[in-house]
């Protein structure tokens, strides 16, 4: 490693954000200490962070990146996780994703995650009160219950129908 490289990264071990010793990892990689660069972006970044680290950075420690992303990512970082990274802990990056995740990562997890719990986020889906996302999910699902996903966007359609119709 040349000398000024040697400067950046012992700048980036003390003072950088997750994300810099991230990239600075990936643009060094025959060179950079990645494992310091690891617990650096392990104690400070965020869930994309790992994410990122453990999808390019050869020899990662991928439990512990994704330990981290199970407690500070968000759904979108559990579910790139899982549908990234080979060896991935599926259920329980599946049950983050029920519990923090946004529609749109349950409907992400369900189409693009081998083992994924279709039925638990199929329900998740089914209690939103959405109808477009109920359409969506039984459409782009495989193996989703299209029946129960229909009747659900078209009961809440009804509901909101009823709810703009003028009273009697």
């Amino acid at each position: 490693m040349t000398p000024e490289r040697q400067k950046e990264q012992d700048r980036l071990l003390k003072n950088g954000t997750g994300w810099c010793c991230t990239e600075f990892a990936l643009r060094n990689i025959e060179d950079a200490d990645s494992k310091a660069l690891e617990r650096r972006v392990l104690a400070i970044g965020d869930g994309f962070d790992c994410y990122v680290f453990a999808r390019g950075v050869s020899g990662a420690d991928r439990k512990s990146l994704e330990r981290r992303v199970l407690e500070i990512g968000t759904g979108y970082d559990c579910y790139t996780f899982a549908r990234d990274i080979e060896g991935a802990d599926i259920p329980a990056l599946g049950a983050r994703v029920l519990e923090i995740g946004t529609m749109d990562d349950c409907l992400f997890f369900a189409r693009a995650v081998p083992g994924a719990d279709i039925k638990a986020l199929q329900n998740r889906v089914l209690e939103s009160g959405s109808a477009k996302y109920c359409l969506v999910f039984a459409s782009d699902v495989k193996g989703a219950d299209r029946e129960a996903l229909e009747a659900r966007a078209q009961a809440l359609q009804d509901e909101a129908d009823a709810a703009l119709s003028p009273a009697p």
